[in-house]
């Protein structure tokens, strides 16, 4: 959390109307929120995830529809993680409207089993998982 913290310190010291080196040019307040969620979900600390991640998909251009699918599947997973099921499961299909007409980029595939397999483990058997799973597989097996 330091370093997030440190990294947050110095982005709000950059003066964003100064050229910068193109191996940084990416990084901003949207990319910073994304690395929050990430953080904080792996710490248990699900509900400050679940902030950053909304956080992070109110800077994100509409146009970075990679990035906002992924940052949308790490906001499920924090929802998941606090317990909310069906919350999650319908911000989960929204990856799968977001990517419509691409395909699933590898990373996103790998988010989306662990939130697979978080939802079976929480809530076996339950109609909403069946029909989250129902629809992953068809969205998984698209072109």
């Amino acid at each position: 959390m330091r370093a997030l913290d440190l990294a947050a310190a110095s982005l709000a010291k950059a003066d964003p109307d100064l050229p910068r080196s193109s191996w940084i040019a990416f990084y901003g307040p949207a990319e910073l929120f994304a690395l929050t969620a990430i953080v904080r979900d792996r710490l248990g600390d699900a509900a400050d995830a679940e902030a950053a991640s909304f956080q992070a998909l109110a800077v994100l251009p509409e146009t970075f529809r990679r990035n906002r699918a992924l940052t949308t599947a790490r906001l499920s997973l924090a929802q998941l993680h606090q317990g909310d099921v069906e919350l999650a499961t319908v911000t989960t299909a929204k990856v799968f409207d977001e990517m419509r007409g691409a395909p699933l980029p590898g990373r996103m595939r790998l988010l989306l089993g662990e939130f697979h397999r978080d939802l079976i483990t929480l809530a076996p058997g339950s109609a909403i998982a069946m029909d989250w799973a129902d629809r992953y597989r068809t969205e998984w097996s698209r072109p």
